[in-house]
């Protein structure tokens, strides 16, 4: 005799080891990660951050595979593929970028002891218009946000003069 749907056993939460995402075809896992191992992430970045290991586009493969290996010596509990790592390296330059503009918002301050962005909340309401992505900071700190400064600032193009290899050059110098 066959049972219903509802009647079915179903894995306890605590028997699966890692979530995937959203009906993701190869069952990629998610990583979950915590402030610690951000942290331990940037602090690789950093000690990778010479012209050895950097190229005009970032990190070089070679850096990636030693950032991904030391990361995974460092955390080995976390259990991290490259991918994911440098997942969460794009994700926190996208959240760095996202909040260094935000912070240039007229009434917009900075507290430099929580790391958090300090402004009324019609202003708030104006951030998050703009960056809708910034809403989880406004009850959250960023602390990893002057170290991301020193890694991003200055190597990428920004502004009038930043363009893809795809995008025709029609700057007249």
């Amino acid at each position: 005799m066959l049972l219903s749907k509802g009647a079915q056993k179903k894995k306890s939460p605590i028997a699966t080891a890692s979530k995937t995402h959203g009906g993701s075809p190869k069952g990629k896992t998610r990583a979950n990660w915590n402030s610690m191992l951000e942290k331990t992430l940037v602090d690789l970045l950093h000690e990778h951050n010479t012209p050895e290991y950097k190229g005009n586009n970032g990190w070089t493969p070679d850096a990636w595979n030693k950032i991904a290996k030391e990361f995974q010596e460092r955390e080995r509990y976390a259990g991290f593929s490259k991918v994911q790592i440098q997942e969460k390296e794009k994700e926190l330059k996208r959240d760095y970028r996202m909040l260094k503009d935000a912070r240039k918002q007229s009434g917009v301050s900075w507290d430099e002891k929580r790391c958090m962005i300090q402004a009324d909340p019609p202003i708030w309401d104006n951030i998050i218009k703009s960056f809708p992505r910034a809403k989880k900071f406004r009850n959250k700190s960023f602390p990893l946000f002057e170290a991301l400064g020193e890694l991003h600032d200055g190597n990428t193009a920004e502004g009038t003069y930043n363009f893809t290899s795809t995008q025709p050059n029609g700057l007249d110098l």
